[in-house]
């Protein structure tokens, strides 16, 4: 379960990785070990994880989101699969028209054409429909979750 003091720290991760514990301590009135030992447990539940991101297209780099259909396999065979791809940063199982949903991130267009041969060519992909980003307005991965849903203190 996570509770009130789990949601503050996670809040606080989610503006900056790097916070030390004892600044979050401080600032939540708890002790260092406290905190040390809420992040622990958050990281191995799979609640947390603490990562560096940098915006791709401002280093020139292709963003793509694929919507991906499955035929002859399991949409979760499927997405194991896609998920051992360097390029592929994020894999989700759909509920609706399509069954995955991946983002990736290529270097240039070379590479993005490779990556699309190779996920054209797995065992299961039946039907690829291609989202290139040109620009980025908001994503929550930089930002924090802090405003979006499940996300309040309140944990609504």
């Amino acid at each position: 379960m996570i509770d009130d003091l789990d949601r503050k720290i996670m809040q606080t991760l989610t503006r900056d990785g790097r916070t030390p514990y004892t600044a979050l301590a401080r600032d939540l009135g708890v002790s260092e070990a406290t905190v040390r030992q809420r992040v622990s447990r958050l990281q191995e539940s799979g609640a947390l994880r603490i990562v560096a991101l940098c915006n791709p297209l401002t280093l020139g780099h292709q963003s793509v989101r694929l919507m991906i259909r499955v035929r002859d396999l399991t949409p979760r065979a499927v997405a194991k699969s896609l998920a051992d791809m360097p390029m592929v940063n994020h894999v989700a199982l759909c509920a609706g028209s399509q069954d995955i949903f991946l983002e990736g991130t290529c270097r240039d267009q070379a590479q993005l054409v490779q990556l699309l041969d190779d996920i054209r060519m797995l065992p299961g992909v039946s039907r690829v429909q291609v989202l290139l980003l040109l620009e980025l307005f908001k994503d929550y991965s930089w930002n924090g979750l802090d405003s979006a849903v499940g996300q309040s203190e309140a944990g609504g």
